[in-house]
């Protein structure tokens, strides 16, 4: 006799309003409480549904992350090819990696223990790395300059030392972050005038 395989569970449909609501409000506490607050019974309370519901749409939390983390990742990329396109991609480059929040903290912290999370956050990157490598490379060849630098190696040598520079400034550390922005800046005003990263005489 054929076994009968196990039913599979009836999930919301992705467009739903609930869905973007449930979304929605697991964003914004996660940003203001930490995803440790982010449960079916605080989202339940925060929506005035029944916490069933919150696993019709999201079988597990975890599941309901990614779906936050992936909103807000194309919503951010869509910022930054707009921004890209201006006369000074290197800059732009820094400034955003420089505004990192605390939600990136959270994600990232997650994400080197839960493999979903890792997948999604490792697939924006790269996504955003290819996005600001192109918008380099593009600015550079509409100015007849050849790059004495890889433009890849260009877009993570400043986002990394933005980003650094950030998270040590959230836990309160500044020594060397003058002297760093002063390089940076003698960079950014080097590739605006010449397209080649040099060191300040």
């Amino acid at each position: 006799m054929a076994s009968r395989s196990a039913p599979t569970r009836r999930m919301g449909v992705e467009s739903s309003e609930t869905r973007a609501q449930l979304i929605e409000a697991a964003g914004k506490l996660l940003r203001k409480e930490g995803c440790a607050a982010v449960t079916a019974r605080r989202l339940a309370e925060k929506l005035g549904l029944k916490r069933q519901i919150v696993h019709y749409y999201f079988s597990t939390i975890e599941e309901l992350l990614v779906a936050v983390i992936r909103r807000d990742s194309e919503e951010f990329r869509e910022r930054l090819i707009q921004a890209l396109g201006s006369d000074e991609p290197l800059r732009v480059i820094w400034e955003l990696g420089n505004n990192v929040t605390a939600t990136i903290f959270e994600f990232t912290a997650l994400a080197l223990r839960r493999k979903a999370i890792q997948a999604e956050m490792r697939r924006y990157i790269a996504e955003f790395r290819r996005v600001e490598t192109v918008a380099i490379t593009r600015y550079l060849e509409r100015r007849g300059i050849e790059p004495t630098v890889p433009p890849v190696a260009i877009a993570t040598l400043i986002k990394g030392i933005a980003h650094t520079l950030a998270v040590e400034k959230a836990l309160g550390v500044s020594e060397g972050h003058s002297e760093t922005k002063a390089i940076i800046e003698h960079w950014l005003l080097a590739f605006a005038q010449r397209g080649e990263l040099s060191m300040p005489q």
